[in-house]
């Protein structure tokens, strides 16, 4: 709550004690209630009289009208507010933009009004996301799951939890005997020194395709082959043990190298391996205590009560499932980490899987399960349909990596390619590109398809990244341009025009955003707050001229206004995994 709405909570709830001669009123039962008029022309706020009027016995209206009339003689001759009107049941407060700027600009000068992680202490949540498989190439679809999970580890970070970002690792399973049995009978190729983990992955959909070609005795053999290689895997046999952790390893450095470059960080690694057979056992124990149960040699457990079936645990055959291993991996995350919140960044189509998940590990009596929480998204497609690993027609992140670079230095910085040192091109040019794919996939709600288009997220107009970054850039530029230094010591009266006040009112709601984006799980709500941000300056940059202001007074207001939009912006933008260039 920022100290306007602090000042309408308590005014109104000593007004509605004293003037109503009612029984003391709690602040805290306004709070909530105080939202933003739909047209800025009615007000900077506006507090609904609904809830006043069973208590009050008159109308909404009436209250209201009542209300603006005292209130008029207690805040008014105290600015901040400049208006104070009834519209029917709505009660809405103006705000002077003088009031605004000298609640937000100092504080942003000085860098305090940014929450610090020390300043809020909130539980520890561990929010794992990104599980991309070994042994498969990593491509654009994958990159969707990183752009949220990366960010939403940011936004609960600055609102003050404690954070693990996590990724799971999927390093064993039948894709991996798939593209190794294939390497070991059918390869005639070298791995090359750049993206070995790619190359895997097109091992993997050549073994698909031959897999499915085959006929007759020779499907047969192919899949006699695959069963002992799977067999030989399960029981870490040395030679093929050996070749599965080097292939491995060859993965992991692509996943490396490519979370580097999205500048990317996790605080650790699970690995799928690792938990299959812990996850055995507590299927087994779990068996044994009656909290699971057999069916037809299977081991499951029946949650009809919660509506979602029977969840098998185990196969017939005593092969693990996803289910055994996530059961094992939410135990070392409760036990091992002390989480008390665990969010699941996962595709939509594993909706089912986690809801009956989560219901299990209620069952087994695990409390942190009334907070796990699965965010599903939906796919990202590229304009000629659904991409497939299994299939073959995906873009590498290899291939998106060199276009998109390739053309950012030929549209964006051609340019500055004399004047530029080559480690400041591929350093811009990496940013520009981070930025256009992570707003790409952050500036739509999670469960909206998003079809992929590199050529209309590298357009430097609308609602992209590249966009975004241009504004931030050119808000810098200001400042190198203007000789005199930024200072908060100026005449906040100055900034009266509309459009620098919607600046000031974006700034003051800018923590408030974040919040809720994180309590959301929608980095889309800043993603878009951004954009309208990044007009709203465009629209001041044109009408608010600092180089042109009529005084050096109002320079000096002006130029530290646009400081403080181009610091909020970057900070906005490093919560969606972003940063910047200074120029471009």
């Amino acid at each position: 709550m920022n100290i306007f709405e602090q000042t309408i909570n308590d005014w109104t709830a000593s007004i509605l004690t004293t003037e109503y001669k009612n029984e003391a009123w709690d602040s805290s039962e306004i709070t909530g209630l105080i939202e933003q008029p739909p047209n800025p022309e009615l007000g900077d706020y506006a507090l609904p009289c609904f809830s006043f009027s069973k208590t009050l016995r008159r109308s909404p209206a009436v209250i209201a009208s009542e209300l603006a009339d005292k209130l008029q003689k207690h805040l008014l001759p105290n600015a901040p507010f400049t208006h104070i009107q009834a519209r029917g049941p709505y009660l809405n407060f103006t705000v002077s933009a003088a009031a605004v700027a000298e609640a937000v600009l100092p504080d942003i000068f000085h860098g305090n009004y940014f929450k610090e992680p020390s300043s809020i202490k909130r539980e520890k949540v561990m929010i794992e996301y990104s599980q991309p498989n070994t042994h498969k190439g990593f491509h654009v679809g994958h990159l969707r799951n990183v752009a949220l999970g990366d960010s939403l580890c940011r936004i609960y970070l600055y609102n003050g939890y404690d954070v693990v970002g996590a990724n799971y690792i999927g390093d064993i399973g039948s894709h991996i005997a798939k593209c190794l049995w294939y390497l070991k009978n059918h390869n005639t190729e070298d791995p090359p020194e750049n993206y070995p983990g790619e190359w895997l992955g097109e091992l993997y959909a050549n073994a698909v395709r031959k897999l499915e070609a085959a006929e007759g005795q020779e499907k047969i053999s192919f899949q006699d082959e695959l069963s002992q290689l799977l067999r030989k895997i399960d029981e870490k046999d040395e030679e093929i043990y050996q070749e599965w952790e080097t292939t491995r390893e060859w993965s992991m450095k692509d996943f490396h190298e490519i979370y580097e470059w999205l500048d990317v960080k996790f605080d650790h690694f699970f690995y799928e391996s690792e938990v299959d057979e812990e996850g055995r056992k507590i299927v087994i124990e779990g068996e044994k205590n009656g909290i699971f149960k057999k069916s037809e040699g299977a081991i499951g457990i029946d949650l009809d009560e919660e509506g979602l079936g029977f969840f098998m645990l185990l196969k017939s055959d005593g092969n693990t499932l996803y289910s055994t291993k996530d059961l094992a991996l939410a135990r070392q995350k409760f036990d091992n980490f002390d989480v008390k919140r665990s969010i699941y960044v996962v595709g939509a189509e594993q909706t089912l899987h986690f809801k009956q998940v989560f219901a299990t590990l209620k069952r087994m009596g695990y409390k942190q399960a009334e907070q796990c929480f699965h965010l599903p998204y939906a796919l990202v497609m590229l304009p000629e349909g659904k991409m497939s690993s299994r299939e073959g027609n995906v873009i590498l992140f290899s291939q998106l990596r060199k276009e998109i670079v390739e053309s950012i230095q030929s549209t964006h910085l051609e340019e500055h390619r004399k004047e530029w040192s080559r480690k400041e091109l591929d350093e811009t040019s990496q940013k520009i590109a981070v930025a256009a794919i992570k707003y790409g996939m952050l500036n739509q709600d999670s469960n909206k398809n998003i079809v992929f288009s590199m050529d209309d997220w590298l357009v430097s107009e609308g609602d992209t990244g590249t966009y975004l970054v241009y504004a931030y850039v050119r808000i810098r530029s200001i400042g190198r341009k203007i000789s005199r230094k930024v200072s908060p010591d100026v005449d906040f009266s100055l900034l009266t025009h509309p459009n620098e006040k919607k600046l000031l009112r974006q700034m003051l709601d800018f923590n408030k955003t974040v919040f809720n984006a994180g309590e959301q799980f929608r980095p889309s709500l800043l993603a878009r707050m951004l954009y309208e941000f990044s007009k709203d300056f465009s629209r001041a940059y044109n009408t608010c001229s600092v180089m042109h202001a009529e005084t050096e007074q109002l320079k000096a207001a002006r130029l530290l206004l646009f400081h403080c939009v181009a610091e909020t912006l970057q900070q906005g933008l490093n919560l969606l995994g972003i940063t910047p260039p200074e120029r471009m």
